[in-house]
């Protein structure tokens, strides 16, 4: 059976960490052949196995469970079914954000870089927000 969604997570969480498909092996323990399955084929190992490339990739170890199609170790059924919705919704706004990137690829330089600046500028207005938010609740507490 093949896990598309395990392939492209085990292979994102290793490039992430700067690891090679070998390296990743001996972190988990695992034959280099399994890593090239995995990312390939979508290959899922056996649970334990799993547990162990998760370990190896320093992730959240339920949530690679989730993935790969095993049951999470330590997690309530309402957590479950939240991150099932959740995982849902990101897949979707992952392509979303795919086909938009495709069609900002097609138009001229200019107005790429133009859309560069607004989302730069709006990355830098959300992370400003809540230093704003934080300081607002701190200087109305301090009026109490």
């Amino acid at each position: 059976m093949k896990n598309e969604a395990w392939a492209t997570y085990v292979r994102e969480k290793r490039k992430a960490k700067h690891l090679t498909r070998r390296k990743l092996a001996e972190l988990a323990k695992i034959d280099p052949s399994y890593v090239t399955l995995i990312e390939r084929d979508g290959y899922v190992p056996r649970k334990d196995k799993v547990l162990e490339i998760a370990k190896a990739l320093d992730v959240e170890v339920d949530h690679a469970l989730l993935i790969a199609g095993y049951a999470p170790e330590k997690i309530s059924i309402r957590d479950l079914l939240e991150r099932l919705e959740n995982y849902q919704a990101e897949k979707a706004m992952d392509r979303e954000l795919k086909n938009v990137l495709k069609e900002v690829l097609h138009l001229p330089k200019d107005e790429q870089k133009r859309i560069g600046q607004i989302i730069s500028l709006h990355l830098r207005a959300g992370k400003e927000e809540p230093e704003r938010t934080k300081k607002a609740n701190v200087s109305a507490r301090s009026r109490l």
